[in-house]
């Protein structure tokens, strides 16, 4: 794997949460550095984003580096202590020319606590097939999301004001989002809208004026505010939508682009369905299994926008579906996750 830096450029901070240490005798086992483990507030267990990504950068070890990861399917076993290293055993189910197949099992000591089946495809230059679902046209602008962390979701759905351990987050990635019912959004609209009708002369935004500013005139002079208005989503909207990138510059290798998109599509999934259910009785909430499809290679570190969609909650359990477009607004991944959820009545696992 690659690990070339462009000079005057600085290392992702998520780099050194992704990678783990490949034996040279055994390239098939990988070891994480529990230095590095990320353990969220409200879990007990090591970051699920952070084992998915390190399992990807395992198989990769073993594979011929023109292969690139087309899907990963992971099932999360049992809980893990973040002072003990992972142990990631890589199995060879089968070497093609143009497809392999990799299962990573990861222990802790010799308990299974999580496994990864994954899928490489040669990807092809001429397809013989081509269509791609683009970026939809009602997808909100960019310049109308709000920034938002881990704990803002958390807040949302336990209101107990409990301070989150989420350096490692944000300084890995950034995120901005529109809620369903974005009030402040329509207040500051009317506000504009207010602004524009009494003073219609004021001249067009010019460049030292910020990029928000500048979109909402331009917006609210071309008429076209109405449809920004109308494509937000509303109070019985069961989708998020997010912009979502990783700080920094990753190593010139799919491996780490694919293993970083991964560690970030695990970051605010989870939460999803029990801030668009909310449930004051809600105790506790962990990930089951995590699906990735990769469609194109992906960059991370460019903006990607983000359709959240909260499929099903019931029997104590969640689906969500997360779809990525990159800038040209190609889909480039699609990404499922099945969640656990527990009440104050029924708190063990």
């Amino acid at each position: 794997m690659g690990s070339f830096i462009h000079p005057g450029y600085l290392p992702s901070p998520v780099i050194q949460q992704i990678e783990v240490n490949t034996d040279k005798d055994d390239p098939n086992t990988s070891t994480s550095n529990p230095d590095f483990h990320f353990l969220p507030s409200r879990s007990v267990s090591i970051f699920g984003g952070q084992v998915v990504a390190q399992a990807i950068l395992a198989a990769h070890a073993t594979i011929d580096p023109a292969l690139d990861i087309h899907s990963i399917h992971c099932s999360f076993i049992d809980k893990t202590d973040p002072k003990l290293a992972l142990i990631y055993r890589v199995s060879n189910v089968r070497t093609g020319n143009t497809i392999a197949n990799r299962l990573v099992n990861v222990f802790q000591h010799t308990r299974l606590v999580f496994m990864a089946m994954m899928s490489f495809h040669r990807f092809e230059k001429e397809p013989v097939l081509k269509h791609n679902r683009g970026l939809p046209n009602n997808f909100p602008p960019f310049e109308i999301m709000s920034p938002v962390k881990r704990s803002n979701y958390y807040q949302m759905i336990f209101q107990d004001g409990l301070k989150e351990n989420e350096e490692v987050l944000l300084a890995a990635l950034e995120v901005k989002h529109l809620m369903p019912n974005p009030t402040a959004l329509h207040t500051e609209l009317a506000k504009l809208k207010y602004f524009f009708k009494e003073t219609p002369n004021v001249p067009l935004a010019g460049a030292g004026l910020n990029k928000t500013y500048r979109f909402f005139e331009e917006s609210l002079r071309s008429g076209s505010l109405a449809k920004v208005v109308a494509g937000a989503p509303s109070t019985t909207s069961k989708i998020i939508y997010q912009y979502i990138k990783v700080n920094g510059e990753l190593p010139e290798s799919r491996a780490y682009h694919t293993a970083a998109f991964a560690f970030a599509s695990d970051a605010f999934s989870s939460q999803l369905p029990a801030v668009l259910v909310l449930n004051k009785d809600l105790l506790w909430i962990t990930s089951l299994d995590h699906t990735i499809y990769f469609h194109k290679p992906v960059n991370p570190c460019d903006w990607l926008a983000v359709e959240n969609i909260v499929s099903v909650a019931d029997a104590g359990r969640s689906l969500v579906e997360m779809r990525y477009w990159d800038k040209d607004g190609e889909l480039v991944a699609t990404v499922m996750q099945e969640g656990l959820f527990r009440g104050k009545k029924k708190a063990k696992l």
